[in-house]
């Protein structure tokens, strides 16, 4: 039940995308017939490619079974991309490679979506400032890493600084260098010492 709900919904949401993307139902279209089974752990979507390059729910046994990361399926509505890395295929790789190649090219457009509900404008607003958060939270997170870096490098020198760093391994390679010439003088003065014992 959960399986078919989701299979449809996938479907509707990938069609409307294919409807907006002539390359992407050109691509599919040499392809039909083929069905794909993605798995997501707990939801499994059954997909089957029309003759018009378009998606339908697959039925019987599918061409080609996709293993999902659950993880990366969350931020899907937004990159469609994300559902479809890290993948384990099993069957055919050849109709796997050009259907996950097109779902990851195809890029949705979520103000459109949501015009449909609440207008142009509104939807145009909500995509601004989520993607605008979004973009905030990154730069938040960028932010605190670095000043995390720095009070571990210069507050609580826990960590070695890039300044540091550099001169640190000169020295460290001209070290290895001047060990290495010694250990060839001595390897040379060696033979000589035990031929002057001899005499």
């Amino acid at each position: 039940m959960l399986d078919s709900f989701a299979s449809q919904s996938v479907v509707a949401w990938y069609n409307r995308l294919l409807a907006q993307e002539p390359w992407a139902t050109a691509a599919l279209a040499p392809h039909a017939g083929s069905t794909a089974r993605i798995d997501a752990g707990l939801v499994s979507v059954f997909l089957a490619v029309t003759v018009q390059g378009r998606l339908a729910v697959g039925t019987g046994t599918p061409s080609v079974t996709i293993g999902v990361d659950p993880m990366a399926v969350a931020g899907s509505l937004w990159d469609p991309a994300a559902a479809l890395r890290d993948l384990r295929v099993t069957g055919d790789a050849a109709f796997a490679q050009v259907l996950t190649d097109v779902l990851q090219k195809l890029r949705p457009d979520p103000a459109e979506d949501l015009a449909r509900w609440i207008g142009d404008a509104p939807a145009e607003r909500i995509v601004r400032t989520v993607s605008a958060a979004m973009a905030q939270a990154r730069d938040a997170a960028q932010r605190v890493a670095r000043q995390g870096a720095d009070f571990l490098v210069a507050e609580q020198p826990m960590l070695l600084g890039r300044q540091d760093w550099t001169p640190f391994t000169a020295e460290l390679q001209a070290l290895r260098d001047r060990l290495s010439a010694l250990e060839q003088r001595v390897a040379a003065l060696a033979p000589g010492a035990a031929s002057g014992t001899r005499t």
